[in-house]
């Protein structure tokens, strides 16, 4: 598994927490560190207050306890925002709780990232459709991303979505739906692919993505 890059301490938009011995806590693969810049910078453009990365995965992934996942590099635990900016614990029953700032933040993580489910357990959120809910999770939500060139197919969402929208000409919205497919299929038709709409290896190298 490439789980060699190390987020950074901090950055343009966020910072960290539960790092580990010299990150030891905060490997990813390259497409996953590079979710968590994109996310940061555009969060900057307009908020004040810098959001929390936590866990992701050790060098090399396998095994992390307590977690059972974090072993491939592709899950993120991000704080919720709180009112006072601060980089500390928060849990949604806490006064300090940004909700408004939260949301907006798990709404940037589903436009600007391939992320491909998140674990919250905010009422609210789960109500706007941008989380699922999951023991534990009232204290940080957990994003799962995909790797470069992963498969995907209607009804996912994520900036790979947005990504392949662009390069078949429709409007890049970050979901996938009924346009989409078949504009998938229209393009996997043009270029002797099976035509099923479902975006695979082969459907991305005929896009020039991988």
């Amino acid at each position: 598994m490439n789980i060699i890059t190390l987020l950074p301490a901090s950055g343009v938009g966020f910072v960290t927490n539960n790092r580990g011995a010299n990150g030891e806590f905060q490997f990813g693969q390259q497409s996953t560190i590079d979710a968590c810049l994109a996310v940061g910078r555009e969060w900057n453009v307009s908020h004040l207050h810098r959001f929390s990365i936590g866990q992701i995965s050790k060098k090399g992934g396998g095994p992390m306890p307590p977690h059972l996942s974090h072993r491939l590099g592709v899950d993120v635990d991000v704080r919720p925002m709180r009112t006072d900016g601060q980089n500390a614990r928060v849990t949604i029953d806490d006064a300090a709780y940004d909700r408004a700032a939260t949301t907006a933040l798990i709404d940037m993580w589903w436009r600007k990232a391939p992320v491909q489910l998140v674990l919250f357990n905010d009422p609210t959120v789960i109500g706007a459709e941008l989380s699922r809910p999951s023991p534990g999770h009232g204290n940080h939500f957990h994003v799962r991303l995909r790797m470069r060139g992963a498969t995907i197919r209607i009804r996912d969402r994520g900036s790979d979505v947005a990504e392949l929208q662009a390069r078949l000409g429709v409007t890049p919205d970050g979901r996938f739906g009924p346009v989409t497919a078949q504009a998938v299929e229209e393009f996997q038709a043009a270029h002797g692919l099976t035509p099923d709409g479902v975006v695979g290896r082969d459907t991305w190298a005929a896009l020039g993505v991988v």
